[in-house]
């Protein structure tokens, strides 16, 4: 549940580029490092402070340091990996909600008051959960909450601006995703192609042929439009259940195509989320790109160092985006 919270819409932009910042369109939102007090970074006008950006990396560490019941940090496990990627996808978080209050505040977007009433009660309830501990170790304040919170409504209600842009309309054709067998054959082995489909007319099992001609040992396939050449695509949605294909050529390999299920419903709905998806991700990227070209963008890799170094055993606190996310309805 967790997990899922954490994966917020605009969340989504997040790349697994290097700790120096996130890349969009080839262009990184951090792009010089300056000597700053107290602050982590600043994107146009916006500086992150290590406050804020402790409480955000508390909760990663917690929510992500844990599998099932085992807490991975107090396991006799080496973490340093899980660390570093834990401390960086915190690090893009905070860069593009940051990103994406910058752009509200040139364009507008603010919260309204019923909007900043849910978010005021949503750090009053957030509050209530932190120990003696977090609060010690976190010294944060029910305003420095709210503050927070803020801003992630805003971000959350610009990414939602942003991607009502883009096109949700897919045809099944285009998310159309087939089940099916392939055999693959290397360039030049048109003889073992004909003897395979020669097999396949006589009534052999398409897996048993498979398994005896295919040079790709994963034979059982999915197909659509974006992970395969257009000419096979094209011969494989003309088949229907249980059709196979003459060879097919297609860059240096020949398939022998069999459909197994020329429509598979669960995998289109999921192949239709994931196309629109794509389409909000490439509207986000092209509006982060033109606002990163104009914005003053920095950060202080001594001050975040020090923010990952500090963290207190002893602060549990996992709880702040779910909180936000069951108290608002933005």
């Amino acid at each position: 549940m967790r997990k899922q919270i954490l994966a917020v819409a605009f969340a989504a932009c997040i790349s697994s580029a290097a700790l120096s910042g996130c890349t969009v369109d080839g262009k990184q939102v951090f792009f010089q490092v300056i000597p700053s007090v107290n602050t982590v970074f600043r994107i146009g006008s916006l500086s992150c402070s290590k406050k804020t950006a402790a409480v955000y990396l508390a909760n990663y560490h917690n929510i992500y340091g844990v599998a099932g019941d085992i807490d991975l940090w107090d396991a006799d496990l080496n973490t340093d990996r899980l660390e570093e990627n834990i401390d960086k996808a915190c690090l893009h978080r905070l860069s593009m909600v940051y990103a994406l209050n910058v752009y509200a505040e040139e364009h507008d977007i603010t919260l309204n008051s019923q909007e900043k009433d849910l978010v005021e009660k949503a750090a009053s309830k957030y509050m209530d959960t932190l120990s003696a501990a977090d609060k010690s170790g976190l010294d944060v304040s029910e305003k420095d909450i709210r503050k927070m919170y803020e801003k992630e409504a805003v971000a959350s209600k610009v990414y939602k601006s942003i991607v009502s842009k883009a096109d949700d309309e897919v045809s099944d054709d285009e998310a159309r995703v087939m089940d099916a067998v392939v055999i693959t054959f290397a360039a030049g082995s048109e003889d073992k192609a004909d003897k395979a489909e020669d097999e396949l007319d006589a009534g052999n099992d398409i897996q048993l042929v498979a398994k005896k001609y295919s040079t790709d040992k994963k034979t059982s396939v999915t197909i659509d439009k974006s992970s395969w050449p257009d000419e096979v695509v094209s011969t494989a949605f003309d088949l229907e259940d249980g059709e196979y294909s003459v060879p097919v050529k297609s860059g240096n390999s020949l398939y022998i195509i069999y459909c197994v299920s020329k429509y598979d419903e669960e995998k289109s709905e999921e192949n239709r989320d994931k196309i629109i998806d794509s389409r909000k991700q490439k509207v986000l990227d092209g509006i982060i790109s033109a606002q990163n070209k104009k914005d003053y963008s920095s950060i202080d890799q001594d001050e975040w160092k020090s923010v990952t170094k500090s963290l207190d055993d002893k602060i549990t606190t996992d709880s702040f985006f779910e909180t936000l996310s069951e108290n608002t309805n933005f």
